[in-house]
């Protein structure tokens, strides 16, 4: 692959989906590395029940709505993105808590 360019810089589509396929790798890399720290939680969670903190999605979602704002994002579009990392999320921490303790579940 060439260099990375700026979308300004691009000269051909190819340039385009070079580039588009570099941030969507990015944005793979990051959910892999936000389901890390998700499953490290585990161990700071009392229970299984304690999992979903629905206060904590809720002030969540809030944040990046006001990042929304900010950047001319569509809210809505954030509000389902986010809402779907968050919930796909807690579920992956539910199935790994189940995990390690095997008699709680």
């Amino acid at each position: 692959m060439s260099q990375l360019k700026s979308p300004e810089a691009c000269t051909s589509l190819a340039d385009i989906r070079a580039g588009i396929d570099f941030h969507d790798r990015q944005i793979f890399e990051a959910l892999e590395k936000r389901l890390g720290y998700v499953k490290a939680a585990v161990q700071f969670k009392a229970n299984e029940q304690a999992i979903p903190a629905p206060e904590r999605v809720a002030a969540m979602l809030e944040e990046r709505l006001e990042w929304a704002a900010s950047a001319g994002f569509d809210p809505q579009f954030i509000e389902a993105l986010f809402g779907q990392i968050i919930h796909w999320n807690i579920q992956q921490q539910i199935q790994h808590w189940r995990s390690i303790h095997p008699a709680s579940a």
